[in-house]
């Protein structure tokens, strides 16, 4: 089952969905797109790592263009866990808050996703 809860109040809005399929079903995360941006430019730096999510939203394709495979979950994983409230633009301590929670249910969702070795998908809607 998709967790919504991250995109509640910006209906209409851009959103990204992070899943596994599990039998047909979906389970994992839809995020409001300006969160999981912030999100990524805390997790910006100069040097980003090929098949990563920083790859993906530095040059506005992989995820952006259509549903994009996660092949390496341990490069994700180590961007996610870059994350830096200091990179950020917004002062928003509520954005702020919501992005640290969201980073550690991404990594723990991802890291489980893994274990049990269901692919992971993201894609921008």
């Amino acid at each position: 089952m998709l967790d919504y809860k991250y995109y509640e109040g910006f209906e209409g809005e851009g959103r990204v969905r992070v899943w596994y399929d599990d039998n047909g079903n979906e389970n994992g995360f839809v995020i409001w797109e300006g969160l999981f941006n912030t999100i990524l430019e805390a997790c910006y730096y100069s040097e980003y790592v090929q098949n990563g999510l920083l790859e993906c939203f530095a040059n506005q394709d992989g995820f952006f263009d259509d549903k994009w495979e996660m092949n390496f979950p341990d490069i994700v994983l180590e961007e996610l866990k870059g994350f830096d409230t200091k990179l950020l633009n917004t002062k928003d301590e509520d954005i702020i808050e919501k992005s640290k929670i969201i980073v550690n249910e991404l990594i723990s969702f991802i890291t489980s996703a893994d274990v049990i070795n269901k692919k992971i998908f993201i894609e921008y809607n």
